[in-house]
């Protein structure tokens, strides 16, 4: 097999004169990323043509054609925006830079020892585990589509993850493509967390193969330590066995099965030995007293040796990748750095199997950093690197050098992103516990038109995110829909349930609702889809019902900004749906990268809709939402267009009514009016109704036992499209009071309040069952002490916590006032 490897004399590619600046900006957007370990010194010039040719007559290549274009035309605008900025300007964003760069150097931490740990292509070396007949054969995990990941073999033919299978093959011929076993890939997973976690229990996975660690606290212990506690036993990996096969001595992970035996031995409980000598002990032992019988498998133990780690953060590193190596039969690499970012690049530094260390020294961080190419970063892609490169940025000491022209080129928050890189600065709070604001899965799969196929696929998501959620203990409220076209068109459609949930039958009721909406709208036709995937967002802790104090905060921010969105209100307002059609989605909610769906114009004139509209509070709290809640008849009315603004109750005797506003500008036959004025003329209330308010106040009292508290909107007013002035009155429903549903809905406020469900017979809550908050006097019914307790201690710590937050942040609303300043002093 002839690998792409570079030559003096090789010439390859397209040299013609003839050759379009297309065709040569598109061999550059589909050029091979070497900066993947295990890709280096290949001859990138004769691969990027053979992905060229391999892919040129492909949707692929029709969909990043498309792209392409769409990245020319924001390095126009970039070019033309750069023309315009004068060298006064320049000099003024230099200064401001560096300010940015004074106070971003007070937030560099060196206390930390972050550690990266990334196993090696994870999904292949499973597989080459499971299969030694893979072992010396280039091979990749995934499909013709598209491949997940290789091993180092077929990345010496440019073959990597995110690559077609169909333009692998093209690369390597005899590439062998084994498909995903997710399965099996989740259980070594949890394997190797199991390790991770003895080092640091508030470890951070980011997938199934890395994890960050902070082992600061772990260092800490280790040096008081006694060798024994660092002793763990290594098999003998890759010799030849004792027993007459591998698969016929002990595949157990020795440090479970055996370790405990040894160290309960004489030689073990003596704590003043050093080091070196119980080392010493263990290196004259001999093997063969070690030759018996695993209790566990009953399997003859293989060749072991036994070792003693250090007291270092080097050893430690490499104590836990012994440990999942002995426990997986899996290599693993590590990054050991002072914060995340630089942890990252670390574990990336000596792969295969190895592992590298950045010192807590300022002046070894920026020697490491300066030559490091952009694209080595996370979050750096190539589309940003192409924008970068345009301005002459390609190593991070660009980075500071173009300082002044990506002040004025990008975002406040893309250039202080920017500008921490170039200073090496990176986080080093491993927030695991924090407000998560999402969780999901997805799939990549050949195409697939048939719906029955196609509603398996959305279910086992479902089944796997609903495991993953509650694996999380989190409970989501949110869930939305991925789905990737054939012709590589990305669609979101969200809803929004009535609960918090993550049961795996109520996620799949949403979710299958969402898709099939997308299937009918492929009528005649067929969808063909290529990817899935589910996302619940607007998660709470599964066992506690109250929200964070960051979550808090942002929520207070917003409490007068006014109504909801009419997704939120609609879904927030209304009770779990029961079918299909009480889970169509607007179609507004669809988030599509095809340019000829709807523009913002056509969003703001379909918000003009009747039904989109609801006057909503702004904040809900976990432990206020309805939990078993039916509107299977309530979701399917009409829903008034206006707006109401949200007012506090006038008297008490308002709290525990249903209170319901009706719009009289608009009054469809057959349905109530009471003692509305319009411009001063009195109406009469009309008698026929859609239905009695005793069948209605009955299903509304089965339906929903809460109510949001009340608003005295007896004098409030609105004005219609005419310029109208339309008194509202609010309507107590009574048994004997005649209504349509269509003509009715709750006027939520704020705070949200738990009433007991009403009867025909009473309309009010005793009083001694309500309990209220001392601090912000908030109600709530039956509320358990301990509850009370944690939420009196949030209101009182909740100022002096924001006043932490604001003097702590670099806010982009600061740095745009000092840009904006910058700006008008030399215009």
């Amino acid at each position: 097999m002839e690998q792409a490897t570079d030559g003096p004399n090789q010439q390859h590619g397209p040299k013609s004169s003839g050759q379009s600046s297309s065709s040569c900006n598109m061999i550059s957007r589909m050029a091979l990323n070497d900066n993947k370990a295990g890709m280096e010194g290949l001859d990138k010039e004769k691969i990027n043509q053979i992905i060229y040719e391999a892919s040129k007559d492909s949707k692929f290549f029709e969909n990043e054609k498309k792209k392409e274009e769409q990245l020319e035309v924001r390095i126009k605008e970039q070019q033309v925006k750069i023309s315009k900025i004068s060298q006064a300007q320049l000099l003024a964003a230099e200064q401001e830079a560096d300010r940015t760069l004074a106070m971003l150097e007070d937030e560099r931490d060196l206390s930390h020892t972050i550690v990266h740990v990334d196993m090696d292509a994870f999904y292949a070396a499973v597989e080459m585990r499971d299969d030694p007949s893979l072992y010396n054969k280039p091979m990749a995990v995934g499909g013709m589509d598209m491949l997940s990941t290789s091993n180092y073999l077929a990345r010496r033919f440019g073959v990597r993850a995110a690559m077609p299978g169909f333009i692998a093959l093209k690369l390597c011929p005899d590439l062998v493509i084994v498909k995903l076993n997710f399965d099996k890939y989740t259980a070594v997973s949890r394997e190797i967390r199991q390790v991770m976690a003895q080092y640091d229990p508030d470890f951070w996975p980011m997938s199934l193969d890395e994890a960050y660690l902070d082992l600061k606290d772990h260092l800490q212990k280790r040096l008081q330590s006694c060798p024994s506690s660092r002793m763990f036993i290594l098999r003998e990996l890759n010799t030849e066995p004792f027993a007459t096969s591998e698969r016929d001595t002990c595949q157990c992970d020795l440090n479970s099965v055996l370790r405990p035996t040894l160290i309960c031995s004489p030689k073990f409980q003596d704590h003043d030995l050093s080091d070196e000598v119980l080392q010493t002990f263990l290196d004259k032992d001999n093997f063969s007293t070690h030759l018996k019988v695993c209790d566990e498998c009953k399997k003859v133990y293989p060749r072991y040796a036994c070792k003693v780690f250090g007291l270092t953060v080097e050893d430690a590193v490499l104590e836990i990748r012994s440990r999942i190596e002995q426990r997986t039969r899996l290599t693993a690499s590590a990054g050991i750095a002072p914060n995340t970012m630089l942890a990252k690049v670390c574990s990336d530094k000596n792969k295969p199997n190895g592992q590298y260390h950045i010192k807590p020294d300022k002046e070894e961080i920026m020697s490491f950093i300066q030559d490091l190419p952009i694209r080595k970063i996370s979050g750096i892609g190539k589309v940003t690197e192409k924008l970068l490169g345009s301005i002459r940025v390609v190593t991070c000491k660009d980075l500071f050098t173009q300082r002044a022209m990506l002040y004025h080129l990008f975002s406040p928050t893309s250039f202080q992103h920017f500008m921490r890189i170039s200073a090496g600065i990176g986080s080093t709070s491993l927030d695991r516990d924090g407000v998560r604001k999402s969780i999901s899965t997805e799939r990549t799969f050949s195409d697939i038109s048939d719906p029955k196929v196609l509603h398996q696929k959305c279910k086992e998501l479902c089944q796997n995110l609903s495991e993953d959620m509650k694996d999380d203990k989190t409970m989501g409220k949110t869930l939305t829909l991925k789905i990737k076209t054939v012709e590589f068109e990305v669609k979101t459609r969200s809803y929004t349930l009535a609960h918090y949930t993550n049961d795996e039958t109520t996620l799949f009721k949403a979710a299958q609702a969402l898709l099939q909406t997308e299937i009918d709208a492929a009528l005649p036709g067929f969808l063909h889809l290529r990817l899935m995937g589910v996302r619940m967002s607007k998660l709470c802790p599964e066992q506690a019902n109250q929200i964070s104090v960051v979550d808090m905060f942002k929520r207070m921010d917003r409490k007068d900004q006014g109504a909801l969105n009419s997704e939120e209100c609609s879904n927030s307002c209304l009770p779990g749906l029961q079918n299909k059609q009480e889970f169509q989605p607007n179609f507004y909610d669809v988030c599509t990268s095809k340019s000829s769906h709807l523009d913002q114009e056509d969003l703001d004139n379909d918000d003009d809709d009747e039904s989109s509209k609801f006057s909503m509070p702004i904040e809900h709290t976990c432990d206020s939402e309805p939990n078993n809640i039916n509107s299977h008849s309530w979701a399917q009315q009409s829903t008034p267009s206006k707006l109401l603004k949200r007012r506090e109750p006038s008297s008490s005797k308002d709290v525990g009514m249903f209170k319901f506003i009706r719009k009289l500008d608009q009054n469809p036959q057959g349905k109530l009016q009471v003692g509305n004025k319009v411009n001063g003329a009195e109406e009469k209330p009309e008698t026929e109704s859609n239905c009695s308010s005793n069948g209605l106040l009955k299903e509304l009292n089965q339906q929903s036992a809460f109510c949001y508290g009340g608003n005295d909107l007896s004098n409030s007013k609105e004005i219609n499209n005419e310029g109208t002035n339309i008194d509202h009155q609010v309507i107590e429903i009574t048994p004997g009071t005649s209504l349509s549903k269509a003509d009715i809905y709750v006027q939520k406020s704020e705070p949200m309040k738990f009433i007991p469900c009403l009867d025909e017979s009473s309309n009010s809550r005793p009083e001694s069952e309500m309990i209220s908050c001392p601090i912000c006097k908030q109600q709530k019914l039956n509320w358990p002490l301990d509850q009370l307790n944690t939420h009196v201690d949030l209101c009182l710590s909740k100022q002096t916590v924001k006043n932490i937050l604001r003097n702590e942040r670099f806010t982009d609303k600061e740095f745009v006032t000092s840009k904006e300043k910058c700006m008008k002093r030399f215009v």
